[in-house]
């Protein structure tokens, strides 16, 4: 599995279970949901990935605390794992490190509000 398709699973695994990769479909599931989008990094020789985190009107603490809270846990460092590892199809392993976060802003096509959080690693082209 790309190291994309390893970070759709593991965040998966927590509180919000609609993540789907940009640009995988074009179905936007209801709220809340999650949005992984690769991008060259803003840092030379890394690769990026900005998490959208999605949910309704009114609902910004919950939204607050998965980007600040949640995506650490599940992508940088928990209690079972105190350097979280991500392992793409060929075996290798990332370990993600925190970029900027972006505020609470509204979505108008689906009238949703979200946050937005970036993770990052160097390229491996190996």
């Amino acid at each position: 599995m790309p190291i994309n398709s390893a970070i759709v699973e593991r965040l998966k695994t927590g509180s919000i279970k609609s993540v789907i990769l940009f640009a995988d479909g074009m179905e936007i599931p209801p709220p809340p949901y999650v949005v992984v989008k690769p991008e060259a990094g803003a840092i030379p020789g890394t690769r990026q990935y900005r998490i959208f985190a999605h949910t309704r009107q009114g609902h910004a603490d919950e939204i607050d605390e998965y980007i600040f809270s949640e995506l650490p846990r599940l992508l940088l460092s928990n209690e079972n794992e105190p350097r979280v590892r991500l392992k793409d199809e060929k075996g290798r392993v990332y370990q993600l490190q925190s970029g900027d976060w972006f505020d609470v802003r509204l979505e108008d096509s689906d009238k949703t509000i979200y946050m937005e959080r970036i993770f990052f690693h160097p390229f491996k082209i190996s």
